[in-house]
């Protein structure tokens, strides 16, 4: 506690301000930042909770049982993706509505939490060892963890994305936090047994962590073989039930990919890459398309300032050589050199897991909290040998850097491919009214969900239809065209699919619609796997033959154009 104007300023509140500030970068214009990467992809299905993505050459159960009853195994998972996003996006999206804001929501919440996480297991870390800290209190490390995470531009770009990512991020830091919480209290194994399922059933690439815990015991017990304080954890039941209740929750996941290796021959499409299995199903992978491991260096200095990577680095450096001079002269205390052997371990099975799936910019984000830690510990080692006035202005100025690059990458330089524009356009245009005539589907469960949703809205009285350019990419087809099919009870076709029904029942067919078709340009988002003409031509038949213009231009970054909007009228 300190004083500035005969006001005493307390941890609590200097935590619930670093809160406060890590809220506003994430929440600040929330729900209209550009759609980008996956976001799309996992939004559209969680509105519905609904395993479809409209490709055949990614087919789910929805396609598969077409003509039966979907079975009930079906709802336990999903064919490329635990269930745990998908709920809690579900949850958010039935009180807050189908909108972009209320797709993010919970990933900024997640990032909230992160930040209060790392505070607390920072905090946990050096009361137990001899850190230094402002004032002479420890504590005060946990606050300057939980201020560089909350600015930490990877961190608030992932907690502002609608990705799975950020709500692993949570989920692995508050198991952590309950596995030393479990290590100190062993009547605290539910916690962290429930805390660790939840990982996996979050995304599974969390298993990371499973061999970061059994070295790491397996190590200090080891190292403590001969030292009063031994942690007998490896016999204590405890441990193992805390396994066995991770394992109960992830069972939901197991019974789905039993039946689904009943049903088709492998596994959902993440074990079944695994493990090199034959998918006939699943022509392509959205999603396991990934920058390889060797572009890492090049990612990590897209996403992280060049100061961040570089005190990292020598944070790692210096616990490497820690943990050698403690082994070597036994002059730390177990407690610390502990907490050192997690945190190396953390550090390589992290890196061991991105060379098997890639260094796309939402797989490095897992850096982050290893990261954070490093740089504490090296802040710590600095305190302690310099610590004065001049080395606290450096990190003040480390810290104000940190801030103004994420100000910069987030706020200032974002990507503006004119999709969330669009988005916007069309709710101005279909007011959260459905078409008179909405649509009829073949498949009758995916039928069910329009009628479910659709029913929810009011009719305008008019008969619309989007017509959409399919060469966009698939997040922008499933948030802004395919969710209005199926939600919202707008009729939708592609291009190519408007143009065969014009050839097969006439124009007459569509006598009195209002039809919106949208051509996009090749500054915005598109399909790198699809390039057709038939968009381009029909525009092109529009101007010419018809003698239309769009009634919309959907600008982008330098205000160069990204969509077209025509309005048709037969």
């Amino acid at each position: 506690m300190f004083t500035i104007f005969s006001y005493k300023i307390t941890e609590k509140h200097l935590l619930t301000t670093i809160i406060l500030l890590g809220a506003i970068l994430r929440f600040w214009g929330l729900g209209s930042a550009e759609i980008f990467h996956d976001e799309g992809l996992y939004a559209f299905r969680s509105v519905g909770y609904i395993d479809y993505i409209q490709n055949d050459d990614q087919s789910t159960p929805v396609q598969w049982f077409r003509d039966t009853v979907l079975p009930w195994w079906t709802n336990l998972s999903f064919h490329d993706a635990p269930p745990v996003f998908f709920i809690v996006q579900k949850i958010f999206f039935d009180f807050f509505g189908d909108s972009l804001f209320a797709a993010r929501l919970p990933s900024a919440l997640a990032g909230i939490l992160a930040i209060w996480l790392i505070y607390l297991i920072v905090k946990q870390i050096f009361s137990a060892g001899n850190g230094y800290s402002f004032g002479g209190k420890k504590e005060y490390l946990g606050l300057l963890a939980a201020f560089l995470l909350a600015i930490n531009h990877i961190h608030i770009w992932i907690s502002r994305s609608s990705l799975i990512e950020s709500l692993l991020i949570a989920a692995i830091l508050l198991n952590i936090y309950c596995f030393f919480r479990f290590l100190e209290d062993r009547k605290k194994w539910v916690f962290f047994g429930i805390t660790f399922g939840l990982v996996f059933l979050t995304k599974y690439i969390g298993i990371f962590l499973l061999p970061v815990y059994i070295i790491y015991l397996f190590i200090i017990s080891i190292l403590r073989r001969s030292d009063p304080r031994k942690l007998d954890i490896l016999k204590d039941w405890r441990l193992y039930a805390a396994f066995s209740l991770a394992l109960v929750l992830f069972f939901p996941v197991v019974i789905y990919n039993i039946f689904l290796f009943k049903t088709t021959g492998h596994f959902d499409l993440q074990f079944a890459y695994l493990f090199n299995q034959s998918t006939p199903e699943w022509q392509v992978s959205f999603g396991k398309t990934q920058d390889p491991f060797s572009d890492v260096l090049i990612n990590l200095g897209a996403m992280y300032s060049i100061p961040f990577l570089l005190l990292a680095a020598a944070g790692l450096c210096y616990l490497i050589f820690s943990f050698y001079k403690s082994y070597r002269t036994d002059k730390f205390n177990w407690p610390n050199r502990d907490y050192l052997i997690f945190w190396l371990l953390n550090f390589v099975f992290m890196t061991l897991l991105l060379v098997a799936i890639g260094s796309a910019f939402r797989f490095i984000s897992l850096y982050v909290f290893t990261a954070v830690i490093l740089i504490i510990y090296l802040f710590d080692y600095f305190f302690k040998k310099y610590g004065g006035i001049i080395f606290k202005i450096l990190i003040s100025v480390f810290l104000v850097y940190e801030l103004f690059f994420t100000i910069e990458g987030v706020f200032l330089t974002f990507p503006d491919f004119g999709v969330q524009k669009l988005d916007q356009y069309l709710n101005t245009v279909f007011d959260n009214q459905r078409s008179a005539l909405g649509p009829s589907l073949s498949n009758p469960h995916l039928d069910e969900i329009v009628q479910i949703y659709a029913g929810k809205y009011f009719s305008s009285g008019k008969q619309w239809m989007i017509v959409y350019d399919e060469n966009v990419a698939l997040s922008t087809r499933l948030w802004v065209f395919t969710r209005r099919l199926y939600y919202r009870g707008i009729p939708v076709n592609t291009t190519r699919q408007f143009l065969g029904l014009l050839r097969s029942q006439g124009t007459d067919s569509f006598r009195g619609y209002e039809i919106y078709f949208i051509k996009a340009t090749d500054r915005t988002s598109l399909n790198e796997h699809l390039s057709t003409p038939d968009a381009a031509d029909f525009e092109n038949f529009l101007k010419i033959e018809q003698g239309l213009s769009p009634i919309e231009v959907i600008s982008g970054y330098d205000n160069f154009p990204m969509f077209y909007v025509y309005k048709i009228l037969l």
